[in-house]
């Protein structure tokens, strides 16, 4: 495996994690006041784009860390959605 591949993989498994303890928390307290619909919102547009991006140049690293992120994401703008 080449270092720069790797170096992707191990940051982009980071940057995909980083988004676990937001949404964890936000499941368990119901609560989202502090979250900002539309950064959640352009956030999600930004990383679903970016999965295309990485699908387009057969790119695991990228495809890791936008599709995982955007899943997250999304799980947050739902629970902002449901618990106002």
């Amino acid at each position: 495996m080449e270092i720069t591949y790797a170096l992707g993989l191990i940051g982009s498994i980071m940057v995909t994690v980083a988004y676990v303890p937001q949404t964890v928390k936000t499941l368990r307290t119901r609560h989202t006041k502090d979250l900002s619909f539309a950064w959640l919102l352009i956030l999600f547009l930004g990383l679903a784009m970016y999965s295309v991006y990485g699908i387009a140049i057969d790119s695991i690293p990228v495809i890791i860390s936008s599709g995982a992120g955007s899943i997250l994401v999304f799980i947050l703008l739902v629970c902002k959605l449901l618990y106002k």
